[in-house]
């Protein structure tokens, strides 16, 4: 299976180093009109182009811990393959009655269980007009603007790319295109901040062989702002606590002496984290799970007093899901 990494940006320090993996190609060349996450589309479309039969898009922010060949050796090509999107606090981790699709004013072909992340795509020829559709939504000046908003002002169904993508496999143009989905915790880790990873994850995957792909969404440890977030009161030093006990940064760091880059985002920054991890001795899953129990318990609060509250105070009128799909504040960092 070759890997086709895209990047632009590569200087000659990192093509030299990724020059000891041969069945890496780096595509360095820029894609028209291509920025952030949407370019998916676009690039996938140059790699069927280029003859590839099935292409299977990974972010550069997943860890990948097997061989991701079983996944997807037995599909049909028929089958389209995301990711279940991440377990936030409030609206995005659904999709109410197909309600991206609503608000882009497809009629809807089919209510998905789970809104999608596009972290993990598997694509294949017979998926080309998705592909296409998808790049021309998100060229569409009314995708365009929202991008230029702070993405917690935007509207549900513009938030990015995969919302886009959540809509069209709803809408009826799209709905017969067969569609799994790897789910959190069994599939991929949704690492999404204070909300990601759940007490129920870490006891599954520490029961089992654990998930084949850990996504860091939202702050990077990479490029956190260790010092400056340790000044801003509680609650940000227990993000930034959390953060450090990622599963994602856990698990790169076996690997950092292989990477001849600077790897001190690996360490650990804080003495509760230092600890965490000696008590759990670094295991991904286990490190950070007296924070997720903590983390879950406030989680569950919030949603009883939010339902009550709704339950209260909200006209019955106002309760219908598609009342208010501008931004609400949603959980840490969402991203791909």
């Amino acid at each position: 299976m070759g890997i086709s990494l895209f990047y632009p940006f590569a200087n000659q320090a990192f093509l030299r180093w990724v020059s000891a993996y041969p069945q890496v190609q780096v595509q360095t060349d820029r894609l028209k009109k291509d920025y952030g996450w949407n370019v998916k589309p676009q690039a996938i479309m140059q790699l069927l182009d280029a003859g590839f039969d099935e292409v299977i898009w990974i972010d550069s922010d997943v860890f990948v811990t097997r061989d991701i060949r079983p996944l997807f050796h037995a599909l049909d090509e028929a089958v389209f393959v995301a990711t279940e999107h991440s377990c936030s606090l409030d609206r995005y981790d659904h999709d109410g009655a197909g309600r991206r699709a609503q608000l882009w004013q497809f009629s809807v072909g089919r209510v998905l269980s789970t809104a999608l992340n596009s972290g993990v795509l598997r694509v294949t020829r017979r998926h080309y007009p998705l592909m296409k559709r998808w790049w021309e939504l998100l060229q569409s000046d009314a995708y365009q603007s929202c991008q230029q908003q702070e993405w917690r002002t935007r509207p549900i169904h513009m938030q990015g790319d995969q919302d886009v993508l959540t809509a069209l496999l709803s809408s009826t143009e799209f709905a017969h295109i067969p569609l799994r989905t790897l789910r959190r915790s069994k599939h991929i880790v949704q690492f999404d901040g204070v909300w990601g990873y759940t007490t129920a994850e870490r006891l599954r995957n520490l029961l089992g062989d654990g998930p084949t792909f850990i996504h860091s969404m939202g702050c990077k440890p990479w490029v956190a702002r260790w010092e400056s977030k340790r000044r801003n009161g509680l609650g940000e030093y227990l993000k930034m606590v959390y953060l450090d006990v990622s599963p994602y940064t856990l698990s790169s760091a076996k690997f950092k002496e292989d990477l001849g880059c600077d790897t001190n985002w690996m360490c650990a920054h804080y003495k509760f984290s230092a600890i965490l991890r000696s008590l759990a001795m670094q295991h991904p899953a286990l490190t950070g799970l007296p924070m997720a129990v903590f983390l879950d318990i406030a989680r569950l609060i919030k949603r009883v007093h939010a339902s009550m509250f709704r339950q209260s105070w909200v006209p019955s009128s106002l309760q219908f899901p598609f009342a208010a799909p501008w931004g609400r504040k949603s959980s840490e960092g969402r991203g791909h």
